[in-house]
Order: C-alpha cells, then structure tokens, then sequence
C-alpha cells in the first residue's frame, strides 16, 4: 500500500490546526459596553455645537484668569521692586528719599501688597492720616489691625482724642493688635482723667494679656 503524497499530509496539517481558536465570545456586559459607546456617540454627534461652545468658554475664561494672574505678578513685581529701594533707604536713614520711593510704588501701583506696605510705612512713619484710614477699613490680616492703632497713635499725638478713641474702639478682640487698641484707650482715660475707666481697661489687660511687656508698662503709668 502506498503513502500518499506529501502534499496530502501539508493539507491535512493546515486543516487541523494543533492551537484550537475558541468560537466568539458574546456577553451581557458587552453588548451593554457596545450599546453605551454608540449612545456617547450619538450623544456627542447630537450636542456637539454646545460641546464646542462650552469647550470655547472654558478656555477663554482659562485664558482670562492666566492673564490677570501674570498681570497681577507683574505689577507686584515691580512694586516690590521700588519699595525695596525705600527699604534700602530707609535703613540708610534717608528718610526723604525712601518716602518718595514708596510715594512712587502707591502712585503707580495702587493695590499691589508691596505699595499697601508702602501705604503703611508712610501713614506710620511720615504721618499720613489719609494712608492709614484707608488701610484700616480694609479686611487684610496684615495691615487693617496695625493701620487702626497706629491711625489713632496719630490722633492721640496730634490730640484729637475723640477721633483717637472712636478709631481704637474699631480693633476687635481676635485682631492681634488689640492689646495695642487697650494701652492707647488707656492713655486716653488718663488724659482725659478717667480714672475709673483706666483702672478697668487695666484689668482687661492683665486679665487677657497679663504676659505681654505692654501690660507691664500699663501698670507703671497706672502708678
């Protein structure tokens, strides 16, 4: 009997492979993944004028927000910049030219955290009344509590006591110049001759602040 060919032997090889291929694999789970991708895609062919305008203004306001961002750097930069060379001056007891820097970052930067200092430094320093009422109506934990003791510091020495108490009344107890706000009231009590009322913003001094070097010397003027 005789083989058969070689041929014969290849076609049967190739149709019987030895790796059987599993039959097609058909799920709940992926029909649901199909039928989902087609509702997203018909959703996205349904809306996509509304998809593309809302993309539109998310970028713009992103963009909006970027540029104010920078801008806002870039002035606080160069506010810094000037107010440095005040500091610089300051420190070098040239009064005059160090106002002038600070006269200058407030002019040609007002709102910038470094010309809010410079505010500052001029209202407390140079005696311009109009600087610290400003800063004192603010809400910044920095500069409203310290502009509203130092505002009426300024009263008290140019003796406008009436004004000097109604601006120290305005420093609440939680602001951390409020021991300040106390020992100017106090001063102003014993100006005045209010004995009484002296005796009692003392007590709230040793009372909250009994620690503090400024309640120390509340009681050697109380003596």
């Amino acid at each position: 009997m005789k083989k058969p060919p070689y041929r014969a032997y290849k076609k049967k090889n190739q149709e019987e492979p030895k790796v059987p291929i599993p039959e097609k694999i058909d799920t709940p789970q992926a029909e649901q993944l199909v039928s989902d991708l087609y509702s997203l895609l018909h959703f996205l062919e349904k809306h996509k004028k509304k998809l593309l305008l809302f993309i539109l203004a998310l970028l713009i306001i992103g963009g909006t927000y970027g540029g104010y961002t920078w801008y806002l750097s870039s002035v606080e930069s160069k506010a810094a910049r000037i107010v440095d060379e005040g500091l610089y001056y300051l420190d070098k007891g040239k009064k005059k030219k160090a106002f002038s820097f600070f006269e200058k970052a407030v002019k040609e930067y007002p709102g910038a955290p470094s010309s809010k200092l410079a505010e500052f430094l001029l209202g407390k320093l140079d005696g311009k009344e109009k600087y610290l009422a400003e800063l004192s109506k603010g809400k910044s934990f920095l500069f409203s509590p310290p502009s509203k003791t130092s505002l009426g510091a300024l009263y008290i020495d140019r003796g406008k006591l009436k004004e000097a108490e109604a601006t120290l009344e305005k420093v609440k107890r939680e602001e951390w110049t409020h021991p300040e706000a106390l020992y100017d009231r106090l001063l102003i009590a014993l100006k005045e001759k209010r004995v009484n009322d002296a005796k009692n913003i003392l007590d709230t001094l040793k009372g909250d602040y009994g620690d503090l070097p400024i309640t120390q010397l509340a009681e050697r003027l109380m003596k």
